[in-house]
């Protein structure tokens, strides 16, 4: 086993990609795929996941916003601005969709410990 010396950070990556996985997969998203590297890329990014979604943009922004509400502490500006973009033109804030993912990780804790483990083993 390879020594993580950003163990940390690593779990948090795990916990922040599960959680988008499992909420997309909630959402109707399908063909998803999750990622833990084994060093932060030269763009600071330490996961990443991926997936087909047909839903609405409120929806994809709920995904992107999981996140974040899926690991406590980790930050994604990327995913913050993706999820704002999205909403352009729509009645729904940044706010409604963060409280609406904060519910739907609580709700799927148990699935997102299960996969965050999956991306650290």
């Amino acid at each position: 086993m390879a020594f993580w010396p950003w163990a940390a950070a690593r779990s948090r990556t795990a916990r922040h990609e599960a959680a988008h996985v499992v909420v997309a997969r909630h959402l109707g998203a399908y063909d998803l795929e999750a990622e833990v590297y084994d060093r932060p890329r030269s763009d600071g990014t330490q996961g990443h996941f991926t997936g087909m979604f047909d839903g609405s943009r409120v929806d994809e922004a709920v995904i992107l916003a999981a996140g974040v509400a899926g690991s406590p502490g980790s930050w994604s500006p990327t995913d913050l601005a993706r999820s704002g973009a999205l909403l352009d033109g729509s009645e729904v804030t940044v706010g409604d969709v963060r409280r609406r993912a904060a519910r739907l990780v609580r709700r799927n804790r148990t699935e997102i410990d299960r996969l965050t483990e999956e991306l650290l083993a």
